[in-house]
């Protein structure tokens, strides 16, 4: 795909054309003129370039601006194309605005005095529009309004191209696209799109860059409020085809995973990674709430007005007049109000379904422990696994009977973790995370020594796990060693 070039034909006062100009003409690969007969015509006819008219191109003399645009466009597939005119700078009204949002690799236009100049040729403003022409330098502390045209000047590098990106994201949002004129090496200057976000990044602006900002009605919302608005855009109908397509039922597996992901950063103890990994789970309550405000059923609003009113109302030490001085009281109102909220689900009715085994098996104890069904201390919880183990050996291997009693088993060893204050979940969590660091230092000792795991005995296996415990220690919140 090559450029496209708006070429003025001017001549200086000694009548001479700038050689610039004659250079970029004679580079390119297809030059246009508007008529056969024309001033600019006469002109390539002396510089011996080769050139077409729009009438070639199956266009008249005055075809309208989009048709020309589509023209040179449609050339540019195949090379650079320049589009001469004696009558330039002004060309014809909507065609150099037109080529700007047409035109792929961005468009050239030379010669011209500046980047200010050019602009203001470039972006069709009516004559009664509010322009407002400012300096970089003076950009931060002005008032702006986000209905007006502006143009910024005096951008000489890439550290002033970021501030001023920076000072508009105060008024416009990040996908905001905006027109940068800057310098060509060959003379005159190069017409770009980029929103505000890719200005902000750029790494290279040549001096005396001028930035062109049309007229905006969409606040910049920042926070959440951004965060819910780029969802809305995503979901929208130009939006992301994958976001677009999704439901409720999709989204699910990807809310799991995303928790446990945040879970792991937790144990990580790395803040942030968490605080990305937070990130994450909070953008699939957005899109959740994005699907339900498509259908009707709900909208961000109202998960928003829903957990706060649930929250005031579970904790009435806080925002009423109830007392709880520690945790456990706090935990005991918390349930007692659950059950007045759901009176007919029970104690344990709302303990959901789709847990994971061990945090259902959890919350399932606790629940139970709470409404009453409890052991009077720890010795009776351990007296309940010794029972269970026994039941478990006396039971035939593979049959139901022996998967009945291992999860007799499970859930009473799950009760011995509630009654020590340890949570199973993360307990197990982590013994996985040990077994799997010690495992692979078993492994590469395995191979240090030229042999592979498949090969060693069982005491040789023995020998590496015990290495590798004293190798692969605990963490200092995994309580002590098994």
């Amino acid at each position: 795909m090559g450029r496209v070039a708006i070429v003025g034909l001017e001549r200086d006062a000694a009548g001479a054309l700038d050689p610039r100009t004659v250079a970029r003409l004679k580079e390119a690969g297809t030059v246009v003129v508007p008529a056969t007969a024309g001033v600019a015509a006469s002109v390539l006819e002396e510089l011996g370039v080769r050139h077409v008219s729009l009438g070639d191109l199956g266009l008249g003399a005055g075809a309208p601006a989009d048709q020309v645009v589509e023209a040179l466009v449609e050339l540019a597939r195949e090379g650079d194309v320049v589009f001469a005119s004696a009558g330039y700078p002004f060309v014809r009204e909507g065609v150099v605005a037109g080529l700007l949002s047409r035109a792929a690799g961005g468009l050239d236009v030379f010669p011209v005095a500046s980047p200010l100049q050019v602009l203001v040729l470039a972006i069709d403003v009516d004559d009664t529009a509010d322009l407002r022409i400012l300096d970089a330098g003076s950009l931060a502390a002005a008032e702006l309004e986000r209905d007006m045209h502006l143009i910024v000047t005096g951008i000489d590098n890439a550290l002033i191209a970021r501030a001023v990106a920076d000072s508009l994201a105060r008024m416009y949002a990040p996908e905001h696209t905006v027109v940068t004129a800057g310098c060509l090496e060959a003379g005159g200057f190069d017409l770009e799109r980029r929103t505000l976000a890719e200005l902000a990044d750029t790494s290279a602006v040549c001096r005396g860059t001028a930035v062109y900002v049309p007229p905006s009605s969409i606040a910049p919302p920042g926070g959440f409020a951004e965060l819910v608005r780029i969802i809305a855009v995503l979901r929208g109908p130009d939006g992301c085809p994958w976001d677009r397509e999704q439901t409720h039922g999709s989204l699910a597996p990807h809310l799991i995973e995303e928790a446990y992901e945040a879970v792991g950063a937790i144990e990580s103890g790395d803040r942030a990674a968490l605080a990305d990994e937070l990130g994450d789970v909070l953008l699939q309550v957005v899109l959740h709430a994005e699907i339900g405000a498509g259908e009707g059923t709900f909208s961000i609003d109202d998960v928003v007005a829903t957990i706060i009113t649930k929250i005031r109302r579970r904790h009435p030490h806080i925002f009423g007049t109830v007392t709880a001085e520690t945790a456990e009281e706090v935990t005991r109102n918390w349930d007692a109000i659950k059950r007045v909220e759901k009176p007919h689900a029970g104690a344990l009715g709302e303990v959901p379904d789709g847990l994971p085994a061990l945090m259902r098996a959890q919350k399932i104890s606790r629940r139970a422990a709470g409404a009453g069904f409890e052991w009077e201390d720890l010795d009776g919880v351990w007296a309940k696994v010794h029972e269970e183990i026994d039941e478990l050996k006396a039971a035939e291997p593979g049959t139901p009977h022996a998967e009945e009693e291992l999860g007799d088993l499970l859930f009473t060893v799950v009760n011995v973790a509630r009654k020590m204050g340890i949570d199973s979940e993360s307990a197990l969590r982590r013994m996985c995370d040990r077994f799997v660091r010690r495992f692979e230092s078993m492994e590469q000792a395995a191979g240090a020594s030229g042999r592979e795991p498949g090969e060693l005995s069982a005491k040789e296996w023995d020998i590496l796990w015990e290495q590798a415990k004293k190798e692969q220690p605990p963490a200092a919140t995994g309580g002590p060693d098994e």
